[in-house]
């Protein structure tokens, strides 16, 4: 039996084979997938199969993502002034509808940017929201702690900014696993 070695790298031997293409590949190039080992190109090329986003999907994700989440800020900030514990409550709810409803506007195209790009559109539609609250709450500290530190009144003044985090929290991952198709349930 002669001595394969790996196609990339000629000076290590290899009994492996890419099931796909069948050329020899040592194990720093091998991928493991569910239907046996394949080199990185075969792979790669198998992943572009399934990328089927459009330019303006990246458009449309990012703007609906960043939008619906700064409204649903909004939101939180209302409710969370008088019923603070259902932004726990709501938080994911309203992940999972931004989610669907960013999905049903790419009409189920997808790609691993795309997802990418809807979870960061999430955040950056909250920012401006836990930039006012951060601003806010700093200068309702220093109003009403100016005897030096820090008082326990005037630590409430972050109140609203600890529920925009939560909220933030609990709803990016809840909206990017809806819109990337990723199901925690079996």
């Amino acid at each position: 039996m002669t001595e394969l070695a790996c196609y990339k790298h000629p000076d290590r031997p290899t009994l492996l084979r890419c099931n796909q293409c069948e050329r020899p590949i040592c194990i720093s190039c091998a991928v493991r997938t569910p239907t046996g080992y394949r080199c990185k190109e075969c792979v790669s090329g198998q992943q572009k199969k399934f990328d089927t986003a459009l330019w303006s999907d990246y458009v449309i994700v990012f703007f609906t993502g960043a939008v619906l989440s700064g409204l649903a800020s909004l939101l939180i900030l209302a409710i969370s002034s008088f019923i603070w514990f259902i932004v726990i409550i709501l938080a994911p709810i309203t992940g999972v509808t931004i989610g669907n409803l960013a999905r049903r506007l790419v009409k189920g195209r997808h790609s691993r940017w795309l997802n990418l790009i809807f979870g960061a559109s999430m955040i950056v539609g909250a920012l401006p929201m836990l930039l006012a609250l951060g601003l806010g709450g700093a200068l309702g500290m220093i109003a009403l702690g100016q005897g030096g530190g820090a008082s326990p009144a005037s630590l409430l003044a972050f109140t609203p900014l600890l529920w925009q985090i939560v909220y933030l929290v609990i709803a990016t991952p809840a909206a990017y696993s809806q819109f990337s198709g990723v199901f925690l349930r079996k």
